[in-house]
């Protein structure tokens, strides 16, 4: 990036295209990847021939985490146990902050993993970066009306987007979840379950490298039992926690005997835990696991 003028543009639009490539792939390795790669390959003349560069440079990085996600759609479906994406922690590269002041949740990133590329790149073009139909079709390269068309289905397919999954208010987050905490470190996890919706969902990624619950585990009583033996466990082997934002909400990291990091975040809805994600898998906490901060 030897030019002055692309030098500016990767300046002034990188945090809106990661933030984009973020959440098109779940990564913030390969949201990274795309970036760079499109800035490395943008030339002059491409940027005198567009005139609203904002939108082409959008294009680029939306085609290119669609390619990405072609290529890689094999491994995923190979992966070992529950898939999560990659949180983002506050204290990290404030370029990458607009995810923070976006309240891009695991729970809605998880979410975008159950739509198709083409579907995941309409929703977010148009309803997180609002984006008109004209550019929303022009960057994935279908007509307005069947944009229009796929967005509407996925609103009725998809009511959670509606409800459950917008974001709670901070206040609201942040105390339900310290009172769950606090009741973990001492291991009152008896009194963890009026905290707990009846049909929350606990969901770990350990990628096959990492102890972690293959299958999500789901009801109160199940993940209350699971969590009575965890806090057990940690407790006696002298685990060690500490609160962090993970992608915009209050969450916790998890610090075993070897210094080794896990990251928690949590889905809350009507004051109440619906979803608790265990990020465990070394490959996606590697961006975090040298934070001395934390």
């Amino acid at each position: 990036m030897e030019n002055l003028l692309i030098q500016q543009l990767y300046i002034d639009y990188k945090p809106l295209l990661f933030s984009l490539a973020y959440k098109m792939t779940g990564s913030v390795s390969d949201a990274d990847d795309v970036v760079q790669d499109v800035f490395s390959k943008l030339t002059n003349y491409e940027l005198k021939n567009n005139q609203n560069v904002k939108a082409f440079l959008c294009k680029l990085v939306t085609n290119r985490s669609l390619d990405l996600l072609k290529s890689s759609r094999k491994k995923r479906e190979l992966y070992t146990g529950t898939w999560l994406p990659e949180p983002i922690v506050q204290n990290e590269d404030p370029l990458n902050h607009v995810m923070v002041e976006e309240d891009i949740s695991i729970a809605l990133l998880l979410l975008f993993q159950s739509l198709n590329p083409i579907e995941r790149a309409i929703f977010i073009l148009r309803e997180i970066l609002e984006y008109d139909y004209k550019t929303v079709a022009d960057i994935v390269q279908k007509s307005e009306s069947n944009c229009r068309k796929i967005l509407s289905r996925l609103k009725k397919e998809l009511p959670d987007l509606n409800t459950e999954l917008l974001p709670t208010p901070d206040e609201e987050h942040e105390q339900t979840v310290l009172t769950f905490i606090s009741a973990f470190q001492t291991g009152k996890v008896t009194s963890i379950i009026k905290y707990l919706q009846n049909d929350i969902t606990y969901y770990a990624d350990g990628g096959g490298k990492k102890a972690a619950a293959l299958r999500p585990v789901v009801g109160k009583e199940k993940v209350s039992i699971l969590f009575d033996a965890l806090a057990k466990r940690f407790l006696e082997e002298n685990y060690k926690f500490h609160l962090i934002t993970v992608n915009g909400q209050t969450g916790m990291t998890i610090l075993d005997p070897t210094g080794f990091t896990a990251v928690v975040a949590f889905q809350v809805y009507e004051g109440k835990i619906k979803a608790i994600y265990y990020i465990v898998n070394p490959d996606k906490v590697r961006h975090i696991q040298n934070d001395v901060s934390l």
